[in-house]
């Protein structure tokens, strides 16, 4: 087998089995532009080695729970290391789907959420970026 980087051909000592370590992305996060028409908070928790996440949002009309989801990835800052650094999440409503994907960086989450809309109507998909603090 060839690897085209370095960091593929890294052997890493520990096994595979062990979960990552969560802490930087649990708890609850709020929105720094108070502003915002988009997400205001989201809660993460932890559920066994399982990341939750419950987002909830506003728009010119009102405030909206999105639920809970389960986190479909959890990843690393790099091959090596047992600290969760983000994670991709999604969530399937009747008219929508939102795909997020989350980083924690310097004691902030930078939230990116990709909304496709399935009801064939006019409006445009969109891609929104916003950031929480503790």
């Amino acid at each position: 087998m060839k690897y085209s980087k370095a960091e593929d051909r890294v052997e890493v000592a520990m096994p595979k089995h062990i979960p990552l370590h969560l802490d930087a992305l649990t708890g609850v996060w709020l929105n720094t532009n108070r502003a915002s028409r988009g997400i205001t908070k989201v809660v993460i928790t932890l559920q066994g080695h399982k990341l939750f996440v419950r987002v909830f949002g506003t728009d010119d009309s009102a405030s909206y729970d999105w639920g809970e989801t389960e986190a479909e990835h959890i990843y690393a800052n790099s091959i090596s290391s047992r600290a969760a650094a983000g994670f991709s999440a999604r969530y399937h409503f009747e008219h929508s789907e939102i795909h997020l994907q989350a980083n924690w960086n310097q004691g902030l989450l930078v939230l990116a959420s990709f909304t496709s809309f399935k009801d064939g109507g006019d409006r445009s998909n969109y891609f929104s970026r916003e950031f929480f603090h503790r």
